[in-house]
């Protein structure tokens, strides 16, 4: 799998800058060594709070996302907000599931929407985001994953598009 990722031809950073332009025009973009940086407000759906995200690319490597504000606030201050990482990025999907071939305006940014629908439904709740685990089978990671791998978009409600 490693190689797969590696030796296939990404798409450049005109083209990810261009789709996120057309798609998301409430991103802005800056570029600087190497590293495209996308920097704006997103709303999981129309009653949902907005969201200050941070969106990091490097050729070839994966995207990183942060959500910038309001601070993510977590239920028990002992453990981390679930599907982040310790520096506090966000975990939108299993390593397989994203390449340098694919739109990040296509697929992270929608994957960002679903993962802060679900914070902002689980968090008062208190029940988890969906887990994954080694011992979840892959169609059965949280809701994301099953929604893509099925072939299904982003509803236009969590897009904020009418």
């Amino acid at each position: 799998m490693r190689a797969k990722f590696f030796n296939a031809v990404p798409l450049g950073f005109g083209q990810q800058i261009g789709r996120m332009s057309d798609r998301h025009p409430g991103l802005r973009v800056s570029l600087a060594r190497s590293v495209a940086t996308w920097v704006g407000e997103l709303r999981p759906s129309p009653i949902a709070e907005s969201y200050t995200v941070r969106i990091e690319y490097s050729l070839r490597k994966r995207p990183t996302v942060w959500v910038i504000r309001p601070h993510l606030r977590r239920r028990d201050i002992s453990k981390r907000i679930p599907h982040t990482f310790a520096d506090g990025s966000v975990c939108l999907h299993l390593h397989e599931d994203w390449t340098p071939q694919m739109y990040i305006a296509e697929t992270i940014v929608p994957w960002l929407l679903l993962w802060l629908y679900h914070y902002e439904v689980c968090f008062p709740r208190g029940t988890g985001m969906g887990a994954a685990t080694s011992r979840t089978p892959r169609n059965e990671t949280y809701p994301m994953h099953r929604w893509w791998r099925n072939g299904g978009r982003v509803p236009y409600l969590l897009l904020g598009r009418d």
